[in-house]
């Protein structure tokens, strides 16, 4: 049922984030692989990026932009006109600051918000 939910919400066109939700060992990573074999690599890139309790905002930004082409000043995109979808693995993984931020999924909140 996910993956047609996700194949449906691709087909809209549109920047859409999705969570994926479950128990540990419930298939979300599996499910998410399967439907990003199924898009077409000539017009789609995707990205997974695997959190863990070391995972740091610099990291994930520079394991992001690695994909990604500079078109100017401060503008980044995907290679050769492409879109690009980046599929974070383990999101709940950071581990919180001494102040009980959580930095890494505060740089996640603010590519998500600004879509992109």
């Amino acid at each position: 049922r996910a993956l047609n939910i996700m194949r449906h919400m691709h087909k809209q066109g549109k920047s859409t984030p999705v969570l994926l939700v479950g128990a540990s060992g419930t298939a979300k990573t599996s499910t998410a692989t399967m439907f990003f074999d199924t898009l077409d690599s000539s017009k789609m890139v995707v990205k997974k990026v695997n959190f863990s309790s070391a995972t740091s905002p610099f990291m994930c930004q520079s394991n992001i932009e690695v994909e990604l082409d500079k078109r100017g000043g401060k503008s980044f995109g995907p290679p050769g006109g492409k879109k690009m979808t980046v599929f974070i693995d383990d999101l709940s993984m950071p581990e919180m600051n001494a102040w009980g931020d959580q930095p890494t999924l505060e740089m996640v909140r603010l590519i998500v918000e600004f879509h992109g």
